[in-house]
């Protein structure tokens, strides 16, 4: 029975053994993820600052073009009262040398 007592002595011995290694293992396995996963939430993070800082500078770009674009169509209508202006000084100018022109030939038809 001495062997029997001896042989159960190893096994209990060895399952301790084999129990606090792998408990050992497991808390180190746990420890390893807990750093995975703080590593994880840091590259979140500075994922979505980023993100946050390409929005805002593409807001930015945006309003800017926004900006411009207001200018162009402020200008675009400025040259049409321009145009509109012109053309109206134009058909005045162009009526009054028509009137004009007529009245001597009517003149000259009268002489």
């Amino acid at each position: 029975m001495s062997d029997q007592n001896n042989n159960d002595t190893a096994v209990a011995q060895a399952l301790g053994q084999l129990t606090g290694e792998l408990r050992v293992m497991h808390q180190s396995l746990m420890v390893q993820i807990e750093v995975i996963r703080k590593d994880l939430h840091r590259i979140e993070d500075a994922s979505k600052e980023q993100m946050n800082a390409m929005e805002s500078r593409l807001m930015k770009h945006i309003d800017t073009m926004g900006g411009r674009i207001t200018a162009l169509e402020a200008e675009d209508k400025r040259q049409a009262v321009d145009i509109a202006k012109s053309g109206a000084i134009g058909g005045l100018v162009s009526g009054v040398m028509t009137a004009a022109a007529i009245e001597l030939i009517k003149r000259q038809m009268h002489l």
